[in-house]
């Protein structure tokens, strides 16, 4: 009489196997996924900027030496959807960003620094 199946040892063998191919493609994955999300946090940063960069384009007079914009006013003014920290899902809404201006010789130079709220960094 035959008997049909996988013997214990044929088992133990496949588990394993398995083991052994998630232990290498587990950190690699997660990995994988951590660097999405920082490079999802830059480009939410960038995209907050450059909402700045537009707002400032209509608003220049406002800003004479240093301005600070939160994000809640840009999306008011409608140059910014609502937005979240990819990583966290915590609203940027109290985020703001500082503008600094540096006039030399008829050259004016503005300089954006992004501020986190403390609640979401």
């Amino acid at each position: 009489m035959k008997n049909k199946g996988f013997t214990l040892i044929e088992l133990l063998g496949v588990i394993v196997v398995l083991s052994l191919l998630l232990i290498i493609i587990i950190p690699s994955v997660t990995g994988s996924i951590k660097k999405g999300q920082k490079e999802a946090d830059e480009d939410t940063k960038n995209s907050i900027i450059l909402a700045a960069r537009n707002w400032l384009s209509d608003n220049r007079s406002l800003v004479t030496s240093s301005y600070t914009i939160s994000v809640s006013k840009l999306q008011e003014g409608g140059y910014i959807e609502d937005v979240t920290l990819p990583s966290k899902g915590c609203s940027l809404n109290n985020a703001t960003v500082t503008i600094e201006l540096t006039e030399t010789e008829n050259n004016k130079k503005y300089d954006f620094t992004y501020n986190a709220p403390s609640d979401c960094q």
